[in-house]
């Protein structure tokens, strides 16, 4: 909801206004000066985007409207008006000198204080001298003239007001020391652009609310995808934080090529699709995404079968079917075999020779509990330790695939803001290679953006050196790079990316 200007229709009797108050001179043209001024007045408040900014360009701009030396804008939050942004001209002030300076409270027993009658009534405040005024406390600026040298004559107080359905609600307090003008109200120029820099304030309050709204919704998503499972917890926000540290180390050390130039808004969207780049997790059966070894729970099962194979063999012995020799060979050969398949089951990676021992074990029988001779290792049991690398069979690193996926489609079902526009695409393409053997999509190079590439080449190395995962040991940093190196090599990931990431430093080497 963004809200439009109201103009109060101040007059000279309608702010409050010191004994004795004169114009010292002044007129109306010399403070409203040309009409080009207050347009150029009016597109600097709604141009900028930043609500921090846009303190010191509402303070800047009205004192220079008002030529007033010195200038704080208050901030009002929890019933205290808070120092936003002080300036002083001739004493060369910024916002810095102003930071331990406490607020003022809003209460009926510190309506003595200008800014506190201002922002409690809605009304604005002209004193021509401080030192001469009775009408409010001024002991602070006077201790201030005391300890600077600096002289306070003249003041005004203007509320900082926004309206909405004929209500306002009061922002913050401008106030402006030593201006020329004090008949600010005739026209109102000032108390105008008072509302519409109240009302810029107001829009972008209301956006930053819904950035940290959408950024905390974020957050929450990347939490519960973390929390799923005890062995990646760290996984998403440590690729988040490679993405965002690298951007910035391009953005500071290669600034001089415009593919790496990151504003603030492209290193806010690049983090947030990193956050999101496994959002897709969430249907991912959690025994998949933290397979530990081949076999999982049908090593167990493989074992009972073993044993069982090992009684049948004692009978066998002592119904004569076999000689004692016989029985301790096989006994021995089935202790050898049940190492062999347990040891295979949390290995990383298989050798064509141990391929070759794992389809030999397809002959191995036993009696099933109707007497029936049946495998001892089952099909699955083959297919399990027949796996290449890793521990999911071609099955399960579909399912685990599809992740990427359902990230798409969650995302594309959401209404990101124009701010966030590239977060869908960047996400969902993490698993893509520039050569097009990625998936799901089997996108090539020219289709991957930079973004997408960074977020694949810091996925990749995260899952190298994780520490956490119980299905494979962590690499170290060194070993890392020479992966993402071979990887760039064949033409999957950003060659390029993998050097400068490697140069950067930003994960100890």
């Amino acid at each position: 909801m963004l809200l439009l200007p109201h103009i109060n229709q101040y007059s000279a009797t309608s702010s409050l206004k010191g004994a004795g108050c004169t114009n010292e001179g002044a007129d109306s043209v010399g403070l409203v000066g040309d009409i080009g001024k207050i347009i150029d007045v009016i597109l600097a408040f709604n141009k900028e985007t930043e609500y921090e900014q846009i303190l010191n360009i509402i303070l800047t701009k009205i004192m220079e409207i008002t030529h007033a030396d010195g200038g704080t804008l208050y901030l009002l939050e929890d019933g205290m008006l808070h120092f936003g942004i002080v300036k002083n001209i001739s004493m060369n002030i910024t916002t810095s000198d102003a930071i331990n300076m406490p607020p003022i409270r809003l209460d009926a027993n510190n309506i003595e204080n200008a800014c506190a009658f201002c922002a409690l009534e809605n009304k604005p405040v002209v004193i021509e001298d401080v030192y001469e005024s009775g009408m409010f406390n001024f002991s602070g600026p006077r201790e201030w003239d005391k300890n600077t040298g600096y002289r306070t004559k003249s003041m005004i107080v203007l509320p900082l007001s926004t309206y909405w359905n004929e209500e306002s609600e009061v922002l913050g307090v401008i106030q402006l020391i030593n201006s020329p003008y004090l008949d600010i109200f005739n026209p109102p120029i000032v108390p105008a652009l008072a509302n519409i820099a109240a009302n810029t304030l107001a829009n972008l309050a209301h956006l930053k609310e819904i950035r940290m709204l959408f950024h905390s919704f974020v957050e929450v998503m990347a939490t519960t995808i973390d929390e799923r499972s005890a062995h990646s917890h760290r996984h998403t926000r440590q690729v988040a934080d490679y993405c965002v540290k690298f951007a910035k180390y391009l953005n500071k050390e290669h600034s001089g090529d415009t593919r790496f130039i990151f504003t603030k808004q492209r290193i806010e969207e690049l983090h947030m699709a990193a956050v999101l780049h496994d959002i897709g997790k969430i249907v991912t059966p959690l025994e998949i995404m933290d397979k530990a070894d081949r076999l999982t729970e049908r090593l167990p099962i493989l074992r009972y079968r073993f044993e069982i194979k090992k009684n049948q063999l004692e009978i066998d012995m002592l119904k004569g079917i076999i000689s004692p020799k016989i029985y301790e060979e096989e006994i021995a050969a089935l202790a050898q075999t049940l190492q062999f398949v347990e040891n295979l089951s949390f290995s990383s990676v298989l050798s064509d020779e141990q391929l070759a021992e794992i389809s030999a074990l397809q002959s191995l029988t036993f009696r099933d509990a109707q007497g029936k001779t049946t495998a001892l290792l089952e099909p699955q049991d083959i297919e399990a330790l027949s796996i290449r690398k890793g521990t999911l069979t071609e099955g399960e690193r579909a399912v685990m695939q599809e992740h990427a996926v359902v990230t798409g489609r969650l995302l594309e079902s959401i209404a990101f803001w124009k701010y966030y526009k590239n977060v869908p695409e960047w996400a969902r393409n993490h698993h893509e290679l520039l050569d097009g053997s990625g998936y799901p999509r089997n996108l090539k190079g020219s289709k991957l953006s930079l973004e997408s590439r960074l977020i694949t080449m810091m996925d990749i190395f995260e899952a190298l050196t994780a520490t956490d995962r119980p299905y494979k040991k962590a690499m170290s940093p060194e070993k890392a790079f020479d992966v993402l190196s071979e990887m760039s090599k064949a033409g999957k990931i950003d060659g390029e990316l993998v050097e400068l990431f490697k140069k950067s430093r930003i994960c100890s080497l």
